[in-house]
C-alpha cells in the first residue's frame, strides 16, 4: 500500500512538473485542406529555415518571412521583408507594417496560400472581417404617399 502510494506521489509531481503546452490560438490550413499548422506561442515566425515556428518549404518562401502575433483575442500579420511578399486578403503587406488578420483570412506568403483559422476554444472564436454597410435601398426613392386633397 505505501508503495502504490509513493508511485502516486511521484506520477503526480513528474505531471505537475511537465511543462504544459498550451492550446493553439489559431491555425495556418494549406490551400489543399489536408495540411494545417497549429499556432500556439504569441508570436509565431513563418518562413523556410528550419528555425521558424512554421517552416514552409518552398522557393518563394522567405527564411523569416512573416509574423503572426495574437493578443487579447486578437491576430495581427507583419511581413519580415520577404522577397517574394506576403499578401492578407490580396493585398500587399508593407515591410514592418502590420494588419490584423480575422477568421478565414486567406494569406499569401510567395507561391504558398494559406487559411487563418481561430483555435477550437469558443472564447477564441472571432467573426469574420467586418462587413461594409448596405446602402439604403430606401434612400432617395420616391415616395408613394399620396398629397392630400
Amino acid at each position: 500500500m505505501a508503495l502504490r502510494f509513493c508511485l502516486v506521489v511521484a506520477a503526480l509531481a513528474a505531471l505537475a512538473a511537465a511543462p504544459v503546452q498550451a492550446a493553439p490560438w489559431g491555425k495556418l490550413v494549406a490551400a489543399d485542406g489536408k495540411t494545417s499548422y497549429p499556432l500556439d506561442k504569441p508570436e509565431v515566425v513563418v518562413g523556410s529555415d528550419v528555425k521558424a515556428d512554421v517552416v514552409l518549404q518552398d522557393a518563394t518562401v522567405s527564411a523569416r518571412h512573416c509574423r503572426l502575433t495574437y493578443k487579447d483575442g486578437h491576430v495581427q500579420v507583419e511581413d519580415l521583408g520577404s522577397k517574394f511578399a506576403t499578401l492578407l486578403d490580396g493585398t500587399e503587406l508593407k515591410k514592418g507594417k502590420s494588419a490584423e488578420v480575422f477568421q478565414k483570412s486567406s494569406l499569401s506568403l510567395g507561391a504558398v496560400s494559406l487559411t487563418f483559422e481561430f483555435g477550437e476554444r469558443p472564447a477564441l472564436l472571432k467573426p469574420l472581417q467586418p462587413a461594409k454597410a448596405a446602402p439604403d435601398k430606401h434612400k432617395g426613392a420616391k415616395k408613394d404617399a399620396k398629397k392630400p386633397r
